[in-house]
């Protein structure tokens, strides 16, 4: 298998295709593969696949991708085709199917496209509320001596001295 054989398999074209999508030129490209740049420009010429892999640039993938999110997001409608085997031969069943909108896709995209209206605000500062740390913010524990915390202690005398010592014995 020649060298150019080799980089049409399915794992090199994913590779391929994955380096247009990071930006890279035919130049480091090629650099990449260990040819020069004018083979990789006869190799595009000469084998087909490696030219549908080096013409999807990042760009066109994103906007492939955005499309197929905004299709998940509305959702669509397909046909699914079937082969069933009949008396007279193989016919070929049509049904017209319908995707419905994807909440996934839907909350990803107005997340992404209108941050100010659907932007995370609310969950952060309903996480931070069930999170201890991040509902203390900025505390810091102070260095003190021993297990006491200094501005904690009054506050939890107070408590102390509300329970009645005959209460905690019933517990």
């Amino acid at each position: 298998m020649n060298r150019a054989q080799l980089w049409q398999s399915p794992e090199a074209l994913t590779l391929l295709r994955g380096w247009m999508r990071d930006g890279l030129g035919l130049r480091e490209i090629a650099r990449r593969i260990g040819i020069k740049p004018i083979t990789l420009q006869l190799w595009r010429r000469k084998y087909p696949p490696l030219q549908q892999a080096l013409s999807q640039t990042g760009e066109l993938t994103d906007y492939q991708v955005e499309d197929a999110l905004l299709k998940a997001a509305l959702g669509y409608r397909y046909t699914e085709e079937k082969v069933e085997q009949t008396e007279k031969g193989d016919k070929t069943v049509c049904t017209r199917k319908e995707a419905a909108p994807s909440v996934t896709a839907i909350s990803l995209w107005l997340k992404r496209r209108r941050p100010q209206v659907w932007g995370e605000e609310e969950a952060q500062a309903e996480r931070a509320e069930n999170n201890l740390f991040e509902a203390l913010g900025n505390w810091r524990e102070e260095v003190t001596q021993g297990d006491e915390v200094p501005e904690l202690q009054p506050a939890a005398k107070a408590d102390g001295d509300m329970v009645e010592a005959g209460a905690l014995s019933q517990l």
